[in-house]
């Protein structure tokens, strides 16, 4: 009798501590860490959309990848050669590399479920792993950002960083479009790490971000960076840019730079390619600028095209008060105004402006977008430097209408030039052409355009029609096909605060045709390697002929093609 009932009592007060033990203080934990163990909050990636140029063709595209891990606690013991066997076979890895891998993961930290071993698996090879069911091996589905392109239009386009964030350009500028909204699961897995679907919480599905459609035309990027390439392998300068963009509307069709960069490998790039120097580097624009002075003492009835202007005089003399003119490149004695601006004498551009008075003159330089940032939205939009009057020095009305004492960004001149193009508009430059739902190529679809947008009208018209007969010459009448109205400018570089001798900044800027522009292209070359001065008459005009010849021919191309109805080159899928 005492042995059963210590028996039972010992039954039962077991009994009782077990139960005292699952009920009270411990319970709680028991339920968090069992709940910890068991539950998981997974992201579904979106799609991030893709970028394509205004034809179709892709310059950024998301391609879905896999990362392929294992779960070191579910590694078989038996058949273990085998299993690492299948898994190195396709991973393209070492047998003894993965084995090495998974033991100094363990080492580090014995409890580890998941270790990484390969990322950017493509779809087939997961595909092929899952057939196997290897134990333990889990894939985690991710996108990777391809440049189809290389380094055409990096500039434009950006890279996208391992932050999964845009890095510059247009992957930057349009995140918001792009990126799309991630979903996510709330779910609990067994103890083989496998979900228990039952137990699933949460399904929120991913959202695609949207397409982005730019006004680039890859055919004319691709024009331009092999202009620049030529431009690279004869003369060597420390940078060069070309811009390309329609004269009516300010839509941006080529915008090349060079150092350039491969966006497919931003992270091997130094930091001075990824630059876009066309809208963030400052200089000093040369005989370019002289379009200002002339065309404002144009709209302010100061002079006309027959206005003679003696460029023999040292000095000049106006409202009693003595200026110094700058030297010409040669004697040019008394010129209309016409041959003023076509022989581009800074004596004679000088006068106007000192006629025109510091207030007018630097209101006219304002209007055409100097001293402000050009509207390009993104990638370091500089101002530019432009003082008020009130800070100018003795020779800052003389110099200025010459294109010194003022400093102007590539985007901003070519602007400035594009008010001569478009009826005496002056616009930003339009480098979104349409954001779509997130589709096969991006055409044939319709989304959310972009906003031509015009920030003021500069120049009446029959300032314009003048300007233009001005800027064409006589013997360039049929080189290109086209007229084309431009200027060249030659500036000469700042060193410690002193113009120096050996180096100049080559400049053009035009447009065609003269009577009716369809294109309006720019050229910047810094610091070519020449005997001499580096005119813009030699440097950079030959490459805007070269670059307008191109642009004739593909225009004829692009009309015939429509005619026939057949698709153009330019529109490939990735």
């Amino acid at each position: 009798m005492i042995f059963v009932l210590a028996a039972v009592a010992l039954v039962f007060g077991a009994i009782t501590c077990r139960l005292t033990y699952l009920m009270r203080p411990w319970k709680d934990l028991w339920s968090i860490t069992g709940g910890r163990s068991r539950a998981f909050f997974d992201v579904i990636p979106a799609w991030r959309g893709n970028i394509y140029d205004r034809n179709g063709m892709p310059l950024a595209v998301s391609v879905p990848v896999w990362e392929i891990g294992v779960d070191p606690k579910l590694v078989p013991i038996g058949g273990r050669a085998q299993f690492f066997r299948v898994l190195g076979e396709y991973l393209q890895m070492d047998v003894g590399e993965l084995e090495k891998k998974i033991g100094e993961r363990l080492r580090q930290n014995p409890r580890l479920r998941w270790i990484s071993l390969a990322e950017n698996v493509s779809e087939n090879v997961h595909a092929a792993i899952s057939k196997h069911k290897l134990p333990g091996v889990h894939g985690r589905r991710t996108f990777r950002r391809i440049y189809p392109q290389g380094m055409s239009a990096c500039h434009v386009v950006g890279f996208f960083n391992a932050e999964n964030a845009g890095g510059c350009g247009v992957e930057k500028f349009a995140d918001f479009f792009l990126r799309g909204q991630d979903g996510w699961v709330i779910s609990e897995k067994d103890g083989r790490r496998q979900e228990l679907v039952q137990y699933r919480l949460r399904n929120v599905p991913p959202v695609d971000g949207f397409d982005v459609r730019l006004t680039i035309d890859g055919a004319i990027q691709k024009m331009a960076e092999r202009e620049l390439a030529a431009i690279e392998e004869n003369f060597h300068p420390q940078f060069a840019t070309i811009i390309i963009s329609e004269a009516p509307t300010g839509k941006l069709l080529a915008l090349a730079c060079i150092p350039n960069y491969d966006p497919n490998h931003f992270n091997k790039a130094p930091l001075e390619a990824m630059r876009n120097r066309a809208v963030a580097d400052i200089y000093e624009p040369g005989s370019v600028f002289k379009i200002v002075p002339v065309s404002g003492g144009l709209e302010d009835g100061i002079v006309t095209p027959k206005t003679r202007i003696d460029c023999s005089m040292p000095t000049c003399e106006f409202n009693g008060k003595k200026y110094s003119l700058p030297k010409d490149h040669s004697e040019l004695g008394e010129l209309s105004l016409v041959d003023v601006l076509r022989k581009s004498s800074n004596r004679g551009v000088a006068q106007i402006a000192v006629h025109s008075g510091a207030d007018r003159f630097h209101a006219h330089a304002l209007a055409f977008g100097f001293g402000e940032k050009s509207g390009y939205g993104f990638d370091g939009d500089s101002p530019g430097l432009l003082k008020p009057p009130a800070q100018w020095d003795g020779l800052t009305i003389t110099r200025m209408p010459m294109g010194h004492a003022i400093g102007v960004t590539p985007i901003q001149m070519h602007l400035a030039m594009g008010v001569l193009a478009s009826e005496g508009y002056l616009f930003s430059p339009q480098i979104i052409g349409e954001i779509l739902p997130r589709g096969t190529d991006g055409v044939g679809m319709r989304g959310i355009r972009g906003q031509l947008v015009i920030r003021r009208q500069v120049l009446n018209r029959r300032t314009v029609r003048q300007m233009r007969t001005m800027l064409v010459r006589a013997n360039d009448a049929r080189d290109p096909p086209f007229l084309t109205a431009y200027k060249t400018g030659t500036s000469q570089k700042l060193a410690n605060g002193r113009y120096v001798h050996d180096r100049h900044i080559a400049s053009c800027s035009g447009f065609f045709p003269a009577n009716n522009p369809r294109y309006l292209i720019t050229i910047v070359i810094d610091s070519p390697l020449c005997p001499g001065i580096a005119w813009g008459e030699r440097y950079a005009k030959p490459s805007l002929f070269r670059v307008a010849r191109e642009l004739t021919g593909y225009t004829q191309r692009m009309f015939y093609e429509n005619l026939s109805g057949e698709p153009s080159s330019t529109k490939t899928s990735f």
